[in-house]
């Protein structure tokens, strides 16, 4: 296992050599959260997705979106849309960790509004559209959860340990893990340190016990200050070509 410590580019670097050594290959993939509309932000996401050859998986909020939003996808040479709930609406009661897919609302509104949120994606014509739900916050109830398979989709993606995750007849889950936001801190950078600290341990674990199981890094493009694209910059140049679909993962087992 990984000795705990500060951990640097250069032990990223020499983990990385251990999977080769090993015949294995990690499998990272990138989840982007809250799009609706063409912004000097998401421009900056998709130059550094095309020029480090990393897919995104874009988490569209169907409701608001912007006329532009899809075309403009569709010009991206690696992009795949996820549904990220409908409006992006808190519909629990005060004193409730916010969620707009969770244990409140009756469900057949749930459902209701997710239809019309995939509805709304094809109609657009959503570039890479997969049968997937990112739930806003990512919070979902478990009845909700339990449901999404009978709705049509067949792939749910939360942040790791948020809410339960016991398997669902029909539902893959492929969760988040890295987010490098400290949203409680006045959305500031985590830092270099604490972040490849997570990847590492991410990374060790997976060599050790399950090297297909993926490690999913989380940004909120609309959010992102200077030092965040820093970060993602330098990691995606350290990591070129490990970074992968939702589908390639699905069909290689």
């Amino acid at each position: 296992m990984r000795q705990k410590g500060i951990a640097d580019w250069a032990g990223l670097d020499a983990e990385l050599a251990l999977w080769r050594t090993a015949g294995l290959t990690p499998r990272l993939w990138w989840r982007d959260d809250d799009a609706q509309r063409v912004t000097p932000q998401l421009e900056t996401l998709l130059t550094l997705s095309d020029a480090y050859e990393v897919p995104v998986h874009l988490s569209v909020i169907p409701q608001g979106q912007s006329p532009d939003l899809a075309p403009r996808l569709r010009d991206a040479a690696r992009v795949h849309v996820l549904q990220h709930g409908f409006a992006h609406i808190n519909h629990e009661p005060k004193g409730n960790p916010a969620s707009e897919v969770g244990i409140t609302r009756a469900l057949e509104l749930q459902a209701e509004d997710l239809r019309r949120g995939w509805d709304m994606l094809e109609e657009a014509r959503m570039p890479g559209l997969l049968p997937a739900f990112v739930p806003p916050w990512n919070r979902i109830g478990d009845a909700t959860r339990r449901r999404l398979p009978d709705l049509g989709y067949g792939f749910l993606s939360t942040f790791v340990g948020r809410g339960d995750d016991t398997p669902v007849a029909g539902l893959v889950q492929i969760d988040a893990h890295l987010d490098p936001i400290r949203w409680k801190y006045d959305r500031v950078f985590r830092g270099t340190d604490k972040m490849l600290t997570m990847l590492l341990d991410h990374l060790c674990h997976r060599r050790v016990t399950a090297p297909t199981e993926p490690v999913g890094y989380v940004t909120h493009h609309l959010q992102t200050n200077d030092p965040v694209w820093a970060f993602t910059q330098a990691l995606f140049a350290r990591t070129r070509g490990l970074w992968m679909t939702v589908p390639d993962m699905q069909s290689k087992g």
